[in-house]
Order: structure tokens, then C-alpha cells, then sequence
């Protein structure tokens, strides 16, 4: 993570330049009171900014989400421009960034959802006993293994492109017999999981469980990622509209979403 101060730009000063670069589809962004997180999947890597070069890539790159403090007066335009044009060039250079074609459409980034709302945890405030199957058995260990072996030799970028194929055409809206059937299945996965892998510290491949196993019954929820910068911290986990299926909000209010799936 790169540390900036806090310096603020003047966007009377600096008028905003045409349209010149723009967001890949493997760069995820995300703005907080402190600066901007990316995530880039190709190189499965974080990169923060801090509110000066935040300011400077809002005014720059079509789709940029816009910062969420006041801006004041500090610099000049020139100063400001010059500044502005050196990153994103950098950008450009490591893949962060793109030029826009003619004729072609830029990509909008906008903030995924807020996790300050209400949230019910499934297996806490909301439980349904599953009965273990040995079906459910098989299922399972299937999709612990193929999480683990995707997270050890596959690029992520790879991970998250399956996630999203598995899951095209195939979300339903949430209703009260779904619910129901998928508080089951996190309790059957709940239960079995300890017999394979501890969850404490393993996010990441617990999230990727989960997802992989509930597809298995045409159950397809939203795996997220959120980020959080005091201090700096990365959580994953899987939800459904206002329900957490392996967390609790108290886990997760927290950390800002970076990436939904």
C-alpha cells in the first residue's frame, strides 16, 4: 500500500481534461475516507492511493468512483496537470489503467453495496437443521478440493472469471422457501467443514467452499471481497442479499466491498 498525505486539489483550477483513459475489466476500485483501494485480479494484488493521486485519477479517468471528502485549494493547474498526466501514465504502463479507443465506451466503476445496513447471519439468527447426506459428503469434499487446487495453481484472475461463468443466467431472487433450503445447505456445509479445514485465517478458501458447494444445488449467492485501510485488512465471504451465509456482521461491517460476485 502506498501512503500520501492529504493534499487537496483545486477542480476550478484544473479543468478536467478529455476523456483519455479508462478502467480494465480486471481492476476493481473502490474509494474510502482515507484514499482508494485497488484490486487487480490478473496480478492478484492490492494497490492503495491516498486522496491526493485519488482526486487526480477522479478528474482523469471516465468511470473513476469520486472521492468521498471536500476538496479544497492548494495547488495550481499546471502543477496540478502535470501531476495528473505523470500517473496516469504510470498506470498505464503497469496495467492499471487504459487508453480509450476511438469510438469505444468507457467502464464505470460504481460502489457495491454498503455493509452498514442490517444483516441476519444464517446459523445464528437464523438456523435450519440439514440433514447429512452422503451425497452431501462427496459434494462437498469435490468443491473443497477444487478451491484449493484453483487458489494454489490457478491464476486468480482465472478463479474469478469460473466464479462468474458458474454463476451466469443462473441467480433467482431470494424467497422464503430458498432461504430456507440454502440456511440447510450452510448448515450441512457447516458441519462438515471441520472435518477438512480449520476456517480461522482462511477466508478466502472457506468463501470459494461455500460458493463452489451450494452451486452443486443451483444455489448461487454473492461472493464479496472488502478491503479496510485502519489498519489494513482483506476479508472474504459469501452473502445473499441482506443475509451472511459464513460470517457475522460484526465480522464484516467493517471492511468496505471491493468485489462482488
Amino acid at each position: 500500500m502506498s501512503v500520501s498525505l492529504p493534499v487537496a486539489v483545486n477542480r476550478n483550477e484544473a479543468p478536467r481534461p478529455p476523456a483519455r483513459f479508462g478502467i480494465p475489466f480486471h481492476i476493481h476500485v473502490c474509494v474510502l475516507g482515507t484514499g482508494t483501494v485497488i484490486l487487480d485480479v490478473r496480478r492478484d494484488k492490492y494497490l492503495g492511493f491516498g486522496r491526493e493521486e485519488s482526486e487526480l485519477l477522479a478528474d482523469a479517468v471516465v468511470g473513476w468512483p469520486q472521492p468521498l471528502w471536500q476538496r479544497g485549494i492548494c495547488r495550481g493547474a499546471d502543477v496540478i496537470a502535470q501531476a495528473r498526466n505523470e500517473l496516469c501514465e504510470s498506470l498505464v504502463a503497469d496495467g492499471v489503467l487504459e487508453p480509450i479507443l476511438k469510438g469505444h465506451g468507457a467502464r464505470f466503476v460504481h460502489a457495491l453495496r454498503d455493509m452498514r445496513g442490517e444483516w441476519i447471519s444464517i446459523g445464528d439468527e437464523l438456523e435450519v437443521r440439514g440433514r447429512v447426506r452422503l451425497r452431501h459428503g462427496w459434494n462437498f469434499l469435490s468443491a473443497y478440493l477444487w478451491a484449493r487446487y484453483s487458489l494454489a495453481r490457478k491464476p486468480f484472475a482465472v478463479v474469478v472469471s469460473e466464479m462468474r461463468v458458474r454463476k451466469l443466467n443462473r441467480v433467482r431472487d431470494l424467497d422464503r422457501y430458498q432461504l430456507r433450503r440454502i440456511a440447510a445447505m450452510v448448515d450441512v456445509f457447516g458441519r462438515l467443514r471441520p472435518f477438512v479445514f480449520a476456517a480461522e485465517g482462511r477466508c478466502l478458501l472457506h468463501a470459494l467452499t461455500l460458493m463452489r458447494f451450494l452451486s452443486k444445488y443451483q444455489l448461487h449467492p454473492e461472493w464479496v471481497i472488502g478491503v479496510t485501510t485502519q489498519p489494513w485488512g482483506a476479508h472474504s465471504w459469501v452473502q445473499w442479499e441482506n443475509y451472511l451465509l459464513d460470517s457475522n456482521p460484526e465480522k464484516v461491517c467493517g471492511y468496505t466491498p471491493i468485489m462482488m460476485v
